[in-house]
């Protein structure tokens, strides 16, 4: 004993070895032989000596305890066991041996035994910091994070510079979702050893839960400088850059990643999720395919698989890829989403309702699955939940819109009189053109309005007209009574099928009208054409057709097809099909900043557009042109279902898919119909009369064609009534004929030619009844009686402008 007090092993081991009849005689003899072996490292021969004290006295309890110790040290857990638990029977208050016991229970996940083990330790020894840390650590594996972190904090005000305690601390402080306090923690981990990277992954893993992506990003690259190939740094800096929407340096990264690990499914599957966004569709399923081959079971491939399906409009393939991944991975929320979206492609409306809201029974607060279920019931015509729904979409492909924190109170539908009002862009082109009909509805209510557009369309937005206020940015310390954003003005104003605004709001500029009809004079019926949407990756490219789908109508006798395509699909173009022959309208068409400009005077040159569903087909339903429109057999929410007239716009008719994804039977549906309306029409246009009249006159027919345009369905007619109704629009704003007054006068004039048309309708009715009595009588009365009357208002209107020109009228008395 002396030399090992000494610290002299070897001899101290020599010494003992050479007296092997002491060491098989006397039990002290063999367990002292056996802490020798320890002390040198020697723990199989620490076994057999500590085993032959045992031998020579079963409830030697220090050997017992010896033996357990190196049994445990050598990867034999499981084997120190029963040897920790006859020695603790025997020497009950040993702290260091109910504490080795705790780890060995540990390390064999009997939990509750370790659990138990630790806390008699700290009974015995309550400043045991490695006791405190060892039963959090058992704590989290039981799932009492809380009381973990409690004996977390004990053990790090023990030992303060415990990584480890900091780093555990850190996994409970997530588990019970306290994200911050975690990230704090493994921090500090960090800060302590700044080589332990199982805390660097936890730094990063908070940064990203709390979407801290450009702090995730700096980190990554903090790590990466200590271990340029530490497979989570590369991992997260991709992932935080998807997020970021930076797909391009995201990209960079995961093939950094692939590199130094190409058999990693989770990199391959990331990767394969980036490319998506890109749009790169093939190479995006070739990666998904990679995962799947790596990791059959790897349910975020198949996800990602699924989702490249589902844009590639595969959507068979798309269910039965998110079908894998659910069964793989169990009810997920995402998955499920997913799966209802393809539903809903497939037009299973009620599977898809179901999937979406399963999703929600998981994540109430999904946004997605609240979005495209709003989507699907909008579709469906259930409007009063599709609208608190759809408010949970993606504004400008950031964020959804129910997250995004406004400077101004939200509109909601409160009374507007004498309040301001911002309005704010948001979407796609075709939202901005279809939703900012409800400005002038807000300035009706008594709003003072401004609209706070996307630069490019500063210019067709003043065409609302001068009392809504156009800007690209509100002025420095502007302050509104409300905002709301474009899409939501539907439902502020509970809309319905019955009540959508769609009289034509928007106006092409005059001078620009004038000079496109001398660019496009001459024969034929001109039809303009568009047949793809936006080249973003997200957009939904089963809606577009190919140019080659419209040569039915180019086949038409007397047709002439003018591309209204700009940027992403004119390209197509150069390679139409012999027969094809279809105008273009020059380099400089829409070429300057502003969009649309040229384009809406070129369609109000036109006799009819014919497109996809795009912003094209918006912006010819804003002026009241006629307009056809493509639609996929399950369509955008907006066009609805089994209707081949759009509420939205009287003047569109719809061409719908018979069969999911067959564009050659819709246009030849349409060049059918085009012949017969093509044959109508003289290819001379008359231009249209000018001749004096009164003011009073001029409102008169601006209200009558104002009830046409709510009251005519048929597609010829309704465009003939808004050709008419914009062409007299016009000359009422180029003249100035507005005021509170004279709108005071419109308004009841309105009142009375409504009452004249339901009194018209009724002698109809009675003309068919072949009933002449009273009612007929009574009807026939009212006819005169209202006719003076709007002859009465008429008067005032020419008196209140000073018209030249005033109506007379004589009765004989």
């Amino acid at each position: 004993m002396a030399d090992v007090r000494a610290g002299d092993l070897a001899c101290a081991r020599l010494k003992i070895d050479a007296r092997r009849d002491l060491i098989d005689r006397y039990e002290f003899a063999s367990y002292l032989a056996g802490l020798i072996r320890v002390a040198s490292g020697d723990e199989e021969g620490a076994i057999g000596h500590f085993a032959r004290a045992i031998a020579l006295n079963p409830d030697h309890a220090p050997a017992l305890y010896g033996r357990a110790v190196s049994l445990q040290k050598s990867g034999r857990a499981e084997a120190a066991i029963p040897d920790y638990e006859r020695s603790l029977r025997l020497d009950p208050g040993n702290p260091e041996a109910w504490f080795n016991f705790g780890a060995a229970c540990q390390s064999t996940q009997r939990f509750d035994a370790a659990f138990a083990a630790y806390s008699r330790a700290l009974e015995l020894s309550p400043g045991h910091a490695e006791a405190l840390a060892n039963r959090g650590l058992t704590l989290h594996a039981l799932g009492r994070d809380a009381e973990a972190i409690a004996d977390y904090d004990r053990a790090i005000s023990l030992s303060p510079v415990d990584k480890t305690a900091w780093r555990n601390r850190a996994v409970s402080q997530m588990r019970v979702g306290q994200v911050e306090a975690a990230l704090a923690s493994f921090e500090q981990a960090f800060r302590l050893d700044a080589t332990y990277l199982s805390a660097a992954d936890g730094v990063m893993f908070a940064l990203f839960e709390l979407k801290r992506f450009e702090a995730a990003i700096a980190f990554c690259d903090e790590v990466l400088a200590l271990a340029p190939r530490h497979p989570q740094a590369l991992l997260t800096k991709a992932n935080s850059l998807h997020e970021s929407k930076r797909f391009a340096q995201a990209l960079s990264v995961f093939d950094a990643a692939l590199a130094y690990a190409p058999s990693d499914p989770k990199v391959l599957t990331n990767r394969g999720m980036t490319l998506f966004e890109l749009g790169r569709l093939d190479e995006a399923h070739e990666a998904a395919m990679a995962a799947i081959a790596l990791a059959p079971d790897f349910a975020l491939a198949w996800r990602c698989r699924g989702m490249v399906e589902m844009r590639r409009a595969s959507l068979d393939d798309a269910l039965a890829s998110f079908d894998a991944a659910a069964a793989l991975a169990g009810p997920e929320a995402d998955v499920l989403c997913g799966r209802a979206i393809v539903l809903k492609e497939l037009g299973r409306f009620a599977e898809s309702i179901a999937d979406f809201d399963r999703a929600l029974d998981i994540d109430p607060r999904h946004a997605e699955a609240k979005a495209n279920k709003g989507s699907l019931l909008l579709l469906l015509e259930q409007f009063e939940e599709g609208w608190e729904l759809f408010e949970h979409r993606w504004v400008l492909d950031d964020k959804p819109k129910s997250e995004v924190t406004y400077l101004w109170p939200e509109w909601r539908g409160e009374p507007l009189a004498g309040k301001t009002i911002v309005l704010l862009d948001e979407a796609g082109l075709g939202d901005s053109l279809q939703f900012c009909r409800y400005a002038p509805l807000l300035v009706a209510a008594g709003a003072r309005v401004t609209f706070q557009c996307r630069p490019s369309l500063l210019a067709i937005m003043k065409s609302l007209g001068p009392q809504v206020e156009i800007v690209e940015t509100p002025p420095p310390g502007a302050a509104f009574d409300y905002c709301v954003a474009l899409c939501s003005l539907p439902r502020a104003f509970a809309t319905r099928t019955t009540n959508i605004p769609a009289r034509p709001y928007l106006r092409a500029d005059a001078q620009r009208v004038a000079i496109w009809r001398e660019r496009l004079r001459g024969d034929g019926f001109k039809v303009g054409i568009a047949w793809r949407g936006s080249s973003h990756s997200r957009s939904d490219h089963s809606r577009a057709a190919p140019l080659s789908a419209f040569a039915p109508l180019a086949a038409v006798s007397g047709v002439r097809l003018i591309s209204l395509q700009k940027n992403f699909g004119a390209e197509q173009l150069r390679r139409a099909p012999n027969g094809l022959r279809v105008e273009t309208l020059g380099d400089d068409f829409d070429a300057g900043p502003h969009a649309f400009v040229d384009t809406a005077a070129v369609v109000e040159n036109l006799d009819l557009v014919v497109t996809i569903d795009t912003s094209i087909a918006h912006l010819a339903g804003a002026l009241g042109k006629p307009v056809w429109i493509a639609v996929k057999h399950v369509p955008e929410w907006r066009w609805l279902l089994g209707r081949e007239d759009s509420p939205w716009y009287p003047n569109a008719r719809l061409f719908r898919q018979v069969r999911r994804g067959d564009w050659d039977d819709v246009f030849a549906r349409m060049a059918s119909a085009l012949e017969r309306v093509a044959g109508e029409r003289r290819y001379v246009e008359a231009q249209p009369v000018l001749m004096p009249g009164s003011v009073g006159d001029l409102i008169d027919r601006l209200t009558i064609l104002e009830i046409k345009a709510e009251k005519i369905s048929d597609a010829v007619k309704s465009a003939n009534v808004s050709r008419e109704l914009v062409l007299l629009g016009n000359l009422r704003r180029e003249r100035g004929f507005f005021g509170a007054e004279l709108d005071a006068f419109a308004t009841a004039l309105k009142e009375t030619n409504l009452a004249l048309w339901d009194i018209e309708d009724k002698i109809r009715g009675c003309e068919k009844r072949q009933e002449f009595g009273p009612e007929f009588v009574a009807l026939a009365r009212s006819v005169y009686k209202q006719n003076d009357h709007r002859a009465r208002l008429k008067r005032d209107i020419n008196l209140l402008c000073r018209s030249h020109i005033v109506e007379e009228k004589s009765y004989d008395e």
